[in-house]
């Protein structure tokens, strides 16, 4: 019997350090001091009329309100299914990181829910 506890406490134990090793060599230990930032993209704009919406932010504006507020705007006029759709998120995903898609998506989902509290970037960013 005290065989059969040595091989799963063994086994555990195993476990464990592999889980301890992934997650050590999975980590960047950084200063902070040779990050770099990305660059400032120059201008914000949306047209739902263009073939494909392009979503670029501006240097000193936020990109996350910028997805928030286009995918606001598109949501009235077409469907979750279309590529516009695909290819804003896309874009906002690509270019502010999770929190930028974020947005996008409760931007769309704010115009479809027709929650007024929930239609300005500003609410949004107080609830995250």
């Amino acid at each position: 019997m005290r065989n059969i506890e040595a091989i799963f406490g063994g086994v555990l134990a195993l476990v464990v350090l592999g889980v301890a090793l992934y997650a050590v060599m999975n980590t960047s230990f950084s200063s902070g001091a040779n990050v770099e930032t990305a660059p400032a993209a120059t201008e914000v704009s949306y047209s739902p009329s263009a073939p494909t919406p392009t979503i670029i932010a501006s240097a000193g504006q936020d990109l996350v309100c910028e997805c928030y507020d286009a995918a606001f705007s598109l949501a009235s006029q077409t469907d979750v299914l279309s590529p516009e759709y695909r290819t804003g998120f896309q874009q906002c995903r690509a270019r502010g990181g999770v929190d930028a898609g974020d947005a996008w998506t409760a931007g769309w989902n704010a115009r479809l829910s027709g929650r007024p509290y929930e239609a300005s970037c500003r609410s949004y960013k107080r609830r995250r």
